[in-house]
């Protein structure tokens, strides 16, 4: 038997990391926001919306997505930001809750995908609140304000049931729809 069969074998040690997770990364009010990508479904550019009489504002109003009625929500007053216009063709982040009822919001811009691992306390000068988690720095090292997507939709419910009274003929709030079966799908 020769000296190289009988040494033993070094075995590698496995770090475990934490499992990296992915953002989609918007502007609102000209600061990049985030969203994790388990809260997103898609960006759309907007055709035409429909006004609600009687919501509140930060419901703009309800849109069209492939069959399905789904409220347009301005969510930067929320944040307590500035409303911009948006770069191009005005666009919305679709966002669902883990119950799957979902909603839009509008957005000035993508900025893309982000992997991070952690979120961060938020930075100075920004206010962690219900809807903002914190900051995540991305493999680049840029920054963004983590929403949380589903306190996001809570809000607008919120809102909306402030604004609607028993004696209004406005019916009660629009559920945050679930997704409606296409025929043929």
């Amino acid at each position: 038997m020769s000296a190289e069969a009988s040494a033993p074998v070094e075995t590698a040690t496995v770090v475990e990391r934490p499992a990296a997770r992915r953002a989609c990364i918007v502007v609102l009010g000209g600061r990049p926001f985030a969203v994790d990508v388990v809260d997103t479904r898609e960006v759309v550019v907007l055709d035409a919306t429909t006004p609600v009489p009687g919501a509140p504002s930060s419901l703009v109003g309800v849109m069209n997505l492939r069959g399905t009625v789904l409220p347009l929500i301005e969510a930067r007053p929320l944040l307590g930001l500035a409303v911009r216009p948006a770069v191009g063709p005005a666009r919305a982040l679709v966002l669902a809750d883990d119950t799957n009822q979902r909603a839009a919001i509008l957005i000035e811009r993508v900025l893309g995908l982000a992997v991070f691992e952690n979120v961060n306390p938020p930075t100075a000068g920004v206010a962690p609140g219900d809807l903002i988690v914190g900051d995540l720095v991305d493999e680049a090292g840029d920054r963004a304000t983590v929403l949380d997507a589903a306190a996001l939709l809570r809000a607008v419910r919120r809102a909306w049931d402030s604004t609607t009274q028993p004696s209004h003929a406005v019916p009660s709030a629009p559920e945050l729809v679930a997704p409606a079966h296409t025929p043929g799908a």
